[in-house]
C-alpha cells in the first residue's frame, strides 16, 4: 500500500505501508481522490522539516472519498461496495483507509468522486455559518477565496446573505460564483466595499484564510452596522487559521469575534465517531450531517463546485503536489491526488 507521510527534517514521503487494521465499528476504504490542505497540511511540512531528522512518519490527510471495501460487524448504515466520502483521523492520502463509522458517509451517485473528496473542508466552512447565524438579506464579507473562502462564499449566498468576497488574487476571484460580488484586496476593493455596505453597513464577516489578520478586521470595523451611540456592532467568525492583535473592550465596540475549529459537532469525540450518536434535538449538526448536507446541496443542484479543484496529480507525484502548492499559491486553487486502480 502506498501512502503519503511528513517525515522531520524531510518533509512529504510516499512510501511503501502495511494496511491499516480495522476494527468492528470501522470502515475500510479503497480510495480513489483525497484533498490536500494547503493550509493545515502545509503548515504540518513546514514545521517538520526545521526539526531534527528520524524514522519517524507522520500520516497526512484528512478529506476523501472512494468505495467501501469491507465494514466491521456493528456498521450499520454503510455497505461493501457503497460510494462513500470520508473525513477526519484515518482518511488518510494513501491506497487504502480505515475510518470510523460516522466520519464516513454514503456519496449519491449523481455526485462527482473528486469533489465529494473535498467534504473536510466544506465542514469547516459550514460550521463558521453556522456560527454567523446569518439572516436572510444581511450583508456578509468574506475575507479570502481560497477553498475555505470559495465554501464559505456560496453557503452564505444560499443562506439569503447579501455576500462580498475580497482576495488578492485574480484567478480566486474569478472562480467565485455570480452570486457573490468578487472585489481586489486593494483601495479600489475597500472603496466598493463601503458603497455596497451602504445604508446597513456589515453585520457579519468571515476570515477564510491564515497569516496575520489585524488590518484586514481594523479596516472593516468602521463599515460594520453601527449603533445610535456610534459603537460598532456585528459578528466576525474565523476558520482560517488567522492571527489577530487587537485592542478589546471599547477599541472593539461590540463587534463579537468567534473561532470556529472543528468540521462539528462529534469531531475528533472517538465515541461518537465509532458509532455513538447525539439527540438530534440538542445537537442537530453533526460532523457526519455537515457532510450528508454537502452532498444533498451537491445531489440536488444547489451547490455549484465546477472549477474548484483546479489541479490533480497521481498519489505518487504527491511530493511534487505539496511542492507546486507551496512554491505556486497563485495558480493553484486547490489539489486532489488520484490513487490509481
Amino acid at each position: 500500500m502506498q501512502q503519503v507521510v511528513i517525515r522531520p527534517g524531510i518533509g512529504v514521503s510516499v512510501i511503501d505501508a502495511p494496511e491499516p487494521q480495522a476494527g468492528p465499528r470501522d470502515v475500510v476504504i479503497d480510495v480513489h481522490h483525497s484533498y490536500i490542505s494547503a493550509g493545515t497540511e502545509l503548515v504540518s511540512v513546514r514545521g517538520a522539516r526545521g526539526r531534527e531528522p528520524s524514522e519517524q512518519t507522520i500520516p497526512t490527510g484528512y478529506s476523501q472519498s472512494g468505495v467501501v471495501a469491507a465494514v466491521g460487524d456493528q456498521v450499520t448504515r454503510i455497505r461493501p461496495g457503497d460510494r462513500v466520502a470520508a473525513i477526519g483521523q484515518g482518511a488518510f492520502h494513501a491506497n487504502r483507509t480505515v475510518v470510523a463509522q460516522n466520519l464516513v458517509v454514503p456519496v449519491p451517485d449523481e455526485v462527482d468522486l473528486v469533489q465529494a473528496a473535498t467534504a473536510a473542508m466544506f465542514c469547516f466552512a459550514i460550521e463558521a455559518v453556522h456560527k454567523s447565524r446569518v439572516k436572510l438579506g444581511q450583508k456578509v464579507v468574506v475575507f479570502g477565496a481560497g477553498m475555505m473562502g470559495q465554501y464559505a462564499a456560496r453557503l452564505y449566498a444560499l443562506s439569503g446573505a447579501d455576500v462580498a468576497v475580497l482576495d488578492g488574487l485574480d484567478m480566486r476571484r474569478e472562480a467565485l460564483p455570480s452570486t457573490v460580488l468578487a472585489l481586489p484586496l486593494d483601495d479600489t476593493g475597500w472603496t466598493e466595499l463601503a458603497t455596497w455596505a451602504t445604508p446597513y453597513g456589515v453585520e457579519h464577516v468571515c476570515v477564510a484564510f491564515g497569516g496575520d489578520a489585524t488590518e484586514s478586521v481594523q479596516r472593516i470595523k468602521p463599515l460594520m452596522v453601527t449603533a445610535p451611540d456610534g459603537v460598532p456592532h456585528g459578528r466576525i467568525v474565523f476558520p482560517g487559521g488567522a492571527q489577530i492583535q487587537l485592542m478589546m473592550a471599547s477599541a472593539m465596540g461590540n463587534i463579537e469575534l468567534l473561532s470556529s475549529a472543528k468540521a462539528g459537532p462529534g469531531y475528533r469525540d472517538a465515541e461518537w465517531e465509532a458509532g455513538s450518536d447525539y439527540p438530534n434535538a440538542h445537537v442537530d449538526h453533526t460532523a457526519r450531517r455537515n457532510v450528508e448536507t454537502m452532498l444533498w446541496l451537491l445531489e440536488s443542484g444547489r451547490l455549484d463546485l465546477t472549477g474548484l479543484v483546479s489541479h490533480t496529480y497521481d498519489l505518487a507525484d504527491a511530493v511534487q503536489a505539496y511542492a507546486d502548492l507551496e512554491e505556486r499559491p497563485d495558480e493553484i486553487l486547490s489539489a486532489v491526488l488520484n490513487h490509481p486502480r
